[in-house]
């Protein structure tokens, strides 16, 4: 058999053995089952039987989930770019007697 073949028999083999590493791997599955439940959230609606997830009672449902911070965040370099800044400092009080 040429090397080559060699070669790649050793790249399957060690295929085999990180994709049965990564089946045997809770996280995995964890981080597959917790893809499924917001697909299936966004697609069908949530479960009322189900129980709410931590600070989800509290949540203001006004505000866009994720997208918020990066709207924020974007509103932010924009305002950067145009010079003003979005929270100007408050003055600085009333101001003091007329000098002469």
């Amino acid at each position: 058999m040429a090397p080559w073949g060699y070669i790649i028999r050793i790249v399957m083999m060690m295929e085999d053995a990180i994709v049965s590493r990564i089946l045997q791997s809770p996280r995995f599955h964890h981080g597959v089952r917790k893809i499924h439940r917001t697909i299936e959230d966004i697609r069908y609606g949530r479960d009322p039987n189900e129980p709410l997830k931590p600070g989800e009672a509290t949540e203001d449902p006004n505000i866009a989930g994720n997208g918020s911070f990066i709207t924020h965040f974007i509103d932010e370099l924009k305002n950067q770019f145009r010079g003003p800044p979005s929270d100007p400092p408050p003055p600085s009080g009333p101001p003091g007697p007329p000098r002469k």
